[in-house]
């Protein structure tokens, strides 16, 4: 007996020859949407994730769920239980442009309208498929009969748009017996009464300290094959998959918490994302694992919310997370426990822009626009009136960067690098420069980082190497340009790669072969980058955009 599934594998290959020009892989310098990311030719070597909390529109072919948000189209394969990449502006999708969405019930696919065209995409295959209609497209239903043909109503005409891409005119609208039509939220009301009188389905694990909110239903899809398999939107808490008859609702997580990333911190399997501060119903903190399977949202309190809050940098420490914004410094707990504290000038910080964090066991070393200083996490400390807050030096001096060597904190501030051997929290320490004749350290450095015996100051003319530990002196890196990154934001170290990265784009440096590699906005990256963080395995960029993630080669850079 024949495999159905070798069968089914075949005919899409002969869809995707069929399609020629019309089909575009999604991947490459060429076709799909009218965008491609150049030279990646593979999806796993540069992913871009954006927000996913708030989906608009759901639907469900046999195999996968599609959950489109104003950041693009997630997928997730049903029978694996994993996501795949999502479709994005790097394949072409404007944010807030999809206007109606359809899971395909004869194959594997997804047919979505955007102005002006309706677009075809079939997972498996990795391919997209863009046929031109006139005006926008505003309803999506397919063909009873063999063929499986898109009826699609457009601008108040109706198209048939065939598997390979080609589209007639309609003089009469189908037969509505003759046609497919996805199901609605509103269907969805009509089948489960449930989902109108027991709101309480779609509430989330609350704690005493949160906030008790109920997301409003924004979309629903059920599954072709079974119909106690339903998927349902959020205006806020992202996807959720729901079996009516057991009154049963899963949450599934998957993207940003927020539109925008503002800061980045390593986490041992993954990494931590801190928003823009952008307007949404959410914000706080997301966690995602490498492979971007699992997701993870922590939010404010009651007393200390985040939403709106502007990351300018993050760091972890155990089970703390340090997040510098433009509100103060909050620290969250990441065991589990998800307790939250802030700071602001209101209890003493020089400045409620605190722009640098640099943390130790018992609290973190605070930068900000006005100056630094130490913040006790001892929960007895904090009950009294200073709330911990210890020593402070640098008063009106902004302080962008701060890093510990062993017991040596280093400060980037706007009169230059200073370093502080052996800070104290209650005495504070006393204040140096390195013996360096480079006049760029007594500049403006904007960023620091360090690995093994290297300490990289980044200014906004030049990137030193410095050997803190060996007296060396201060040795500039040329192939780190500042001019090609437009204003210096993050530098980065490891042992095989440094990286400069600005509002222009980023330059990566090999430490082993000394090849160069340049990413670029708009073309290799979305937008300025804000953070840079990397792991053995992947390079992550923190953008307005979203977050973008890229497969590193051998020699430490990006393919």
């Amino acid at each position: 007996m024949l495999d159905i599934s070798f069968l089914r594998s075949l005919v899409r290959a002969a869809i995707a020859i069929g399609c020629l020009t019309a089909c575009a892989p999604v991947s490459g310098t060429g076709g799909g949407l009218g965008g491609g990311s150049a030279g990646f030719s593979r999806r796993d070597e540069r992913q871009r994730i954006g927000s996913f909390s708030t989906v608009q529109a759901v639907a469900v072919s046999r195999r996968f769920v599609y959950a489109a948000s104003g950041g693009g189209i997630a997928v997730y394969d049903r029978v694996m239980e994993a996501w795949l990449p999502p479709l994005t502006r790097d394949q072409g999708l404007i944010d807030q442009q999809i206007t109606v969405i359809a899971g395909d019930p004869v194959e594997e696919a997804v047919w979505f309208g955007v102005p002006g065209a309706v677009v075809s995409y079939r997972p498996q295959t990795e391919q997209l498929q863009r046929t031109i209609v006139t005006g926008v497209p505003e309803y999506i239903a397919f063909d009873r009969g063999g063929t499986g043909d898109a009826f699609v109503r457009s601008a108040g005409q109706w198209t048939r748009i065939s598997r390979i891409g080609l589209s007639a005119p309609l003089a009469q609208p189908p037969v509505p017996a003759s046609v497919i039509a996805p199901s609605t939220l509103n269907d969805l009301y009509t089948r489960f009464p449930t989902l109108r009188t027991q709101p309480q389905l779609l509430l989330r694990e609350q704690a005493a300290n949160r906030p008790l909110r109920q997301f409003a239903l924004l979309s629903g899809a059920a599954s072709p094959e079974r119909v106690s398999d339903v998927w349902l939107g959020t205006d806020g808490d992202g996807l959720y998959r729901l079996d009516p008859t057991l009154l049963q609702a899963q949450a599934l997580r998957f993207g940003l918490l927020e539109p925008g990333v503002g800061a980045l911190a390593l986490a041992a399997d993954g990494v931590w994302v801190a928003g823009l501060g952008v307007p949404s119903s959410r914000g706080g903190l997301t966690f995602a694992t490498s492979d971007l399977q699992q997701w993870r949202w922590l939010e404010g309190t009651i007393s200390t919310p985040l939403t709106g809050l502007r990351a300018y940098t993050l760091a972890t420490r155990a089970e703390r997370a340090w997040m510098g914004t433009d509100r103060g410094l909050v620290r969250l707990r990441l065991d589990g426990e998800n307790d939250v504290a802030a700071w602001t000038t209101l209890d003493g910080l020089p400045d409620d822009r605190v722009l640098a964090v640099a943390p130790r066991d018992e609290g973190a070393w605070v930068g900000t626009r006005r100056g630094m200083q130490f913040v006790s996490d001892s929960a007895r400390v904090r009950s009294t009136r200073t709330r911990g807050l210890g020593a402070r030096l640098l008063d009106n001096t902004p302080v962008y960067a701060l890093l510990f060597t062993g017991d040596t904190l280093w400060a980037g501030t706007e009169s230059g690098l200073l370093a502080i051997p052996r800070p104290d929290a209650v005495a504070g320490g006393t204040l140096a420069r390195p013996r360096a004749q480079d006049p760029a350290l007594r500049r403006p450095v904007r960023s620091l980082a360090w690995s093994d015996t290297v300490l990289l100051a980044a200014t906004d003319d030049a990137v030193l190497r410095l050997a803190p530990r060996g007296g060396v002196e201060p040795v500039r890196i040329p192939a780190l340009d500042v001019l090609q990154v437009g204003q210096v934001t993050r530098v980065a170290i490891d042992n095989r790669a440094m990286w400069l990265a600005g509002t222009t784009g980023v330059v990566m440096l090999s430490r082993q072969t000394g090849a160069l590699r340049v990413l670029r906005v708009p073309a290799d990256v979305p937008g300025p980058v804000l953070d840079l963080v990397a792991s053995r395995d992947w390079l992550w960029l923190g953008t307005p955009q979203g977050l973008v993630r890229y497969r590193r080669t051998g020699d430490g850079l990006v393919p």
